[in-house]
């Protein structure tokens, strides 16, 4: 049976997390001692790219251990099987680490050189452990993978007798590998065929979480192709149910025009190598590229049958190709024919502003300072909201909760369950310590098979609060802003420190990354906010922090004012304010997350 978290390396890569990983030894270093009690051997293993340098697309893995004997000795081809490592970022990449209080479990394949031996040996540790046949089969199927590509790990032969220590397998009938596709030109490019492509990037799209969509083009003309235009050049019928344009249409295509660039989905897991890998403007090739037709011709690029793992999409780099130097030729001669796209206008806009206050100071003349647009915090980012920003003052005003009841009543909602997106800072916080952050909770199980009591089951959870306010321009005879409770708690704070809740006070590590990351939303208000505490200082200036973009969705809560002493229980009297509706409006922050670098 497959390992719950069994990965490929390349995923294993993106997200920092405990995996059970598979691969090829392609680069390792010696054993040497720490500075500590431990040794450590380093490697680097692979599933994919063989090809390519053995620092690209490879997972470095640093192996630590008190015991000699319990250090995996790897040497260049052995295929290796990691159960349960850690992958961290270490000096900015992305790390397998098992420390030397770690016990992760390790498995050896190595290929025999004599051709009439067993396919491979296997050894086991720190704990000698015999392999499952799941793991024995995915060893055996990555050794058959290397040796088809040609590496120096030797082909397997099959034998059905296996040894003690020694694995063997009778190989079952596959379907055939497949043969190298014809490399294609668009121009030349039809419905349902498979081919390789060579282009440019000229768009990708990479929002949605199933797919990646590649734009590219080799500056040929294919009839099947969807026209873009250039920017002011669409014709007069609008957009697909909207004939007259209504609703309008923004055309910001950066070029080539015409017929000359097709659309290819990449799906995992090429899509999540293209969202780490590839830009705007760099040449890809795409081995095993499927067109079909539907309103215009497409492309896609599914996951392989044969071998799951294996990516069919990487950037070339090769300038002495053949393929690439005709590319780039046509590429040179159509912009010289229509003329290379505008740069950036806000660069240019800004230049020319720079410009104009310069000739104003040659002229003697007053220049007045012009209004800015307020900097934001490029560490936090929101999703990709089309909602347009509130202002925090507006959300608080609650011009839409007012609503008109039969005979002309007007009355005010509570609370509405809806969401904004705004532009705050952070002024305060609440609790005083990070390490309150978290709180512990409990959840009884889902189902209890017996008819003994249930045990719940305990875990952590992120709750608390941030003192906000709104960042608009306010007049000379407004009052100062009124600060606003912005709650984090469950999946909202899961997601803004992009960290599972845990016990804080229990892990000074876990503590000091989350302050770090916490650091990047406020400054150093933490800090300030902890030595005014200790001294004593209870009138302390909030520290006035970088503002950011947020999330912020709207609920409400049974209100907290005093009931009524004097109202019968009958009355079913919420509370003694004449205005409440018995709920308290409040506000928490979701979908915004804090990027650290």
């Amino acid at each position: 049976m497959a390992a719950d978290n069994f990965r490929s390396i390349s995923i294993a890569c993106s997200s920092p997390a405990v995996y059970t990983v598979l691969g090829v030894v392609v680069d390792t270093l010696p054993i040497f001692r720490t500075k500590g009690s431990s040794k450590c051997v380093t490697f680097t293993i692979k599933d994919s790219h063989f090809d390519l340098p053995s620092w690209s697309g490879g997972l470095k893995v640093k192996y630590f251990s008190d015991d000699d004997s319990h250090i995996p000795n790897v040497k260049i081809d052995d295929v290796v099987l990691l159960r349960n490592i850690k992958v961290a970022i270490f000096q900015n990449k992305p790390t397998g680490i098992s420390g030397q209080n770690q016990s992760v479990s390790w498995i050896i394949c190595r290929p025999e050189s004599t051709p009439n031996s067993n396919p491979f040996v296997i050894s086991t540790g720190p704990v000698p452990f015999e392999p499952t046949l799941w793991e024995q089969h995915q060893a055996q199927s990555l050794l058959d993978r290397v040796s088809a590509k040609g590496s120096s790990v030797q082909q397997p032969t099959p034998h059905s007798v296996p040894g003690p220590r020694q694995i063997t397998h009778v190989q079952a009938s596959r379907p055939a590998a497949k043969v190298g596709l014809p490399f294609c030109l668009i121009k030349d490019a039809e419905p349902h065929r498979l081919y390789k492509l060579l282009g440019q990037v000229v768009k990708l799209n990479t929002y949605d979480s199933e797919k990646t969509l590649l734009y590219i083009t080799d500056y040929t003309e294919n009839p099947l192709l969807p026209d873009k235009r250039k920017p002011g050049e669409e014709d007069d019928t609008g957009m697909e149910g909207d004939r007259y344009s209504y609703l309008g249409r923004k055309n910001d295509w950066p070029g080539p025009w015409g017929r000359l660039t097709i659309q290819v989905a990449l799906w995992e897991p090429h899509a999540g190598y293209a969202r780490e890998h590839i830009s705007k403007d760099d040449l890809v090739l795409l081995t095993y590229v499927r067109m079909k037709q539907s309103r215009d011709l497409e492309a896609s690029v599914h996951q392989d049958r044969i071998y799951p793992e294996k990516i069919h999409v990487q950037v070339f780099r090769d300038k002495n190709d053949e393929r690439v130097q005709a590319l780039m030729a046509r590429r040179a001669e159509y912009w010289e024919i229509h003329g290379e796209p505008k740069k950036d206008t806000k660069k240019t806009k800004k230049k020319s502003q720079a410009q104009k206050k310069e000739a104003c100071k040659e002229e003697g003349q007053l220049t007045l300072p012009a209004a800015t647009r307020t900097k934001m915090n490029p560490h936090v980012k929101t999703k990709a909201y089309t909602a347009p920003v509130f202002p925090l003052e507006k959300i608080l005003l609650a011009e839409t909760h007012k609503n008109n009841g039969p005979g002309g009543v007007v009355y005010q909602l509570p609370f509405q369950n809806v969401t904004y997106r705004s532009q705050i800072k952070v002024i305060d916080f609440f609790p005083s310590k990070v390490e309150d952050f978290t709180v512990q909770t409990t959840h009884a199980p889902l189902f209890n098979t017996d008819n003994s009591p249930a045990e719940p089951r305990y875990g952590w959870e992120w709750r608390f609060c941030l003192l906000v306010e709104g960042i608009g321009s306010k007049s000379s005879n407004q009052q100062a802003r009124e600060p606003v409770k912005i709650y984090v708690f469950g999946e909202g704070g899961e997601h803004l420190l992009d960290r599972s809740a845990s016990d804080l006070r229990g892990n000074p590590k876990e503590l000091s990354l989350i302050k770090d990351r916490l650091f990047h939303l406020w400054g150093d208000l933490e800090e300030q906010k902890s030595q005014a505490i200790a001294s004593g200082n209870q009138n302390w200036e909030a520290v006035k922090s970088v503002p950011f973009n947020c999330c912020i969705k709207e609920y409400g809560v049974p209100c907290t004012h005093v009931k009524d002493s004097n109202a019968m229980d009958i009355d079913d009297e919420l509370c003694s304010h004449t205005d409440c509706f018995g709920w308290e409006r409040r506000f928490a922050i979701f979908d915004t997350i804090i990027h650290a670098p």
